[in-house]
């Protein structure tokens, strides 16, 4: 699966409640450049940043920021046994982990992050209040050596999917 090359943006961000729990799914489109797939192969551990919020809409202020989690997905080639460690960190600890020998599998691992908790959807009452954002965060690459260029993504927003009525049976026995 190749990216394509031009500005990294956040893409598919989808937000799903299972269990109580309010789930955040993205994927990361152009974040693999040639420089970029040049360094995972010489073997230099590669690692894509992303902040994820939760907010409360308020008219007239700010949102609120309620939670807030880093996630960090990395891939490091190792040319000895011809295969890729896999990381995906939450807020510094390791969440998940694997090992591939395949290249599309690996790119998948970097740029396609799912089932991130974002917390309980119990508080979050009425959901219309309530939304998610995604922004990937990478570290400026210079022009001309010495003027900083920012590759960072604009931020990618999600409203919380509404939550089934549930019917309660009025007959009781």
């Amino acid at each position: 699966m190749a990216e394509s090359e031009g500005s990294p943006a956040i893409t598919h961000l989808k937000l799903e409640v299972r269990d109580g729990s309010l789930l955040a799914s993205f994927e990361l489109a152009g974040g693999l450049d040639s420089e970029t797939k040049a360094r995972l192969a010489s073997g230099l551990e590669t690692s894509f940043d992303f902040r994820v919020e939760l907010l409360r809409r308020r008219r007239f202020w700010p949102d609120a920021r309620l939670t807030q989690h880093r996630v960090v997905t990395s891939a490091k080639f190792d040319s000895l046994s011809r295969r890729y460690s896999l990381l995906l960190k939450v807020d510094g600890e390791v969440e998940r982990s694997s090992t591939t020998d395949r290249l599309d599998e690996m790119e998948t691992w970097l740029t396609h992050v799912h089932g991130i908790s974002m917390g309980s959807t119990e508080t979050l009452l009425p959901p219309e209040d309530f939304m998610v954002r995604v922004k990937a965060d990478f570290p400026p690459r210079f022009v001309l050596l010495f003027i900083p260029w920012n590759r960072d993504t604009s931020w990618a927003r999600a409203d919380l999917p509404t939550q089934p009525v549930t019917e309660h049976d009025t007959h009781r026995p």
